[in-house]
């Protein structure tokens, strides 16, 4: 086991100041960004999600900078990444209770990283060799994370006063956007609507298909339409080739009236493009294609018009 020199002390007890302004920065950020998704939604955020969710969303905004904030984001995102999940074996009694929303729940989880890390603060020696592991999970996939305290001596966490701090900011608030978002989704559901339509392709190449599938969802701007090419001839070997196509929306589910569509105000906010890499949002959160066939948690369906 390794012991500290005074000066790595004093790089850790640095960096874990500014850790702690940080961690306050993307709270008063987050807020904002777990009442936008509500309101948007047009749901209420009037009941706790959980311990494990609430932690998701504070390890889904570190992850954001330990992807994009080089080897200085990667070893902080991992520290406070590991330090939150050590929170599922042993939780503080300040996290081990019911709370009123997701809104207090991330509260609460942002205020017990910063009593820790005072903790931490207070005494780096006394927690030198600590070991920090676990995983994080956001819309993209499960994956794993491992930490050593020792890990903060090696780095200069930037202070407020640096632009690469805003940098790391604003980097945490977009990943926490697409965590809160990721885990508000599954109060929704995709529809796939039945029959499918076909195409001929001697009317219709691939590239009108994605053209008019992107100027479809500017008028309908919850939908998603895919398309299956099909290889056929008929009896004199004249190409009948065709594209079998579906429509589907994300929204409360389909009926009789109604096709449940998510309203297009948070539609525009959520989608980054139209149809593949269309830019339409370069703010937005995922890219069309995946919201509808590879976010995990959403609900599939179907929906059969009866003519």
């Amino acid at each position: 086991m390794s012991s500290p020199t005074e000066e790595q002390i004093l790089c850790v007890k640095t960096n874990l100041r500014n850790m702690i302004d940080f961690n306050n920065q993307l709270y008063n950020e987050g807020n904002t960004k777990i009442l936008n998704a509500y309101f948007l939604l047009s749901i209420s955020d009037d009941h706790d999600l959980g311990l494990e969710v609430g932690l998701n969303l504070l390890k889904g905004a570190f992850t954001g900078i330990g992807v994009e904030g080089g080897i200085i984001g990667a070893i902080a995102s991992n520290f406070l990444c590991g330090l939150l999940d050590s929170y599922i074996s042993t939780t503080p009694d300040s996290l081990n209770a019911q709370m009123s929303s997701l809104l207090t729940r991330f509260q609460k989880t942002s205020e017990q990283l910063d009593v820790d890390l005072e903790m931490y603060y207070s005494n780096p020696a006394t927690y030198w060799n600590n070991t920090f592991s676990g995983s994080v999970t956001n819309a993209f996939g499960t994956y794993p994370i491992s930490s050593t305290f020792s890990d903060l001596a090696t780095i200069n966490f930037p202070e407020q006063t640096n632009s690469l701090f805003m940098d790391y900011v604003l980097t945490s608030q977009y990943a926490l956007d697409q965590e809160v978002w990721f885990t508000l989704l599954v109060n929704f559901k995709i529809t796939q609507f039945n029959p499918s339509t076909i195409y001929p392709c001697k009317n219709n190449s691939e590239q009108e298909m994605e053209t008019n599938a992107a100027f479809f969802y500017t008028k309908n701007k919850s939908y998603w339409n895919n398309w299956v090419y099909h290889y056929s001839t008929n009896r004199k070997g004249d190409d009948n080739s065709y594209y079998e196509h579906w429509q589907n929306d994300i929204g409360t589910g389909a009926g009789a009236f109604t096709d449940g569509s998510l309203n297009d105000s948070a539609c525009d906010y959520l989608f980054i493009d139209s149809y593949d890499n269309i830019i339409i949002n370069v703010n937005g959160l995922f890219h069309r294609s995946f919201v509808f066939t590879q976010m995990p948690k959403i609900e599939h369906t179907t929906y059969t018009y009866n003519h």
